[in-house]
């Protein structure tokens, strides 16, 4: 089977690696979708889509070397019809028979067109999401042990904690 993991990955997290781990012991194939490929400098979207496709490459390399091969990674514009989003999708994307989220929009949009959803039980969701990693970057609080070693070298080598903490936080 081939899976798709949608998500904005802002920043990848441990909780995805739990994810991806999971799918990839279920499925032949895995299809990462970096969605809302266009937004960037914002506070919800800092990082452009080149730079999480780059931190989930070196995250790959690093934790899941020997299936490469196996993992795909595609950058996906967001629509605002949430209506039409999954006809969009598969208008771009390869074919594919199941989707991993854990986002209740994603699962009624999904579940509506007839492809199945699995949900993953979240990894401490209260400290493994790109919200709180954000928050705690935009604070100076600690965030390295919540996400994968190459997430966090490349974060800090090209000063995106720093574009996070100048973007300020949002309420």
């Amino acid at each position: 089977m081939r899976a798709i993991i949608p998500g904005r990955y802002q920043p990848f997290h441990n909780g995805h690696l739990y994810l991806l781990d999971k799918a990839l012991k279920e499925n032949e194939e895995i299809m990462i979708v970096v969605e809302n490929a266009g937004e960037s400098f914002t506070y919800e979207n800092p990082m452009t889509s080149g730079e999480r496709i780059e931190i989930i490459i070196n995250v790959l390399k690093n934790q899941f070397n020997k299936e490469m091969n196996r993992i795909f990674i595609f950058p996906m514009e967001n629509i605002k019809n949430n209506a039409e989003w999954v006809n969009h999708i598969k208008v771009m994307l390869p074919s594919f028979d199941i989707c991993y989220s854990n986002n209740n929009l994603v699962k009624i949009l999904m579940e509506s067109a007839g492809i199945k959803v699995k949900t993953v039980e979240l990894l401490e969701r209260n400290i493994y999401s790109g919200t709180e990693i954000r928050k705690r970057i935009s604070m100076g609080l600690e965030w390295r042990e919540f996400v994968p070693r190459p997430v966090y070298d490349y974060i800090i080598k090209n000063g995106i904690d720093k574009r996070i903490r100048d973007l300020g936080i949002k309420n």
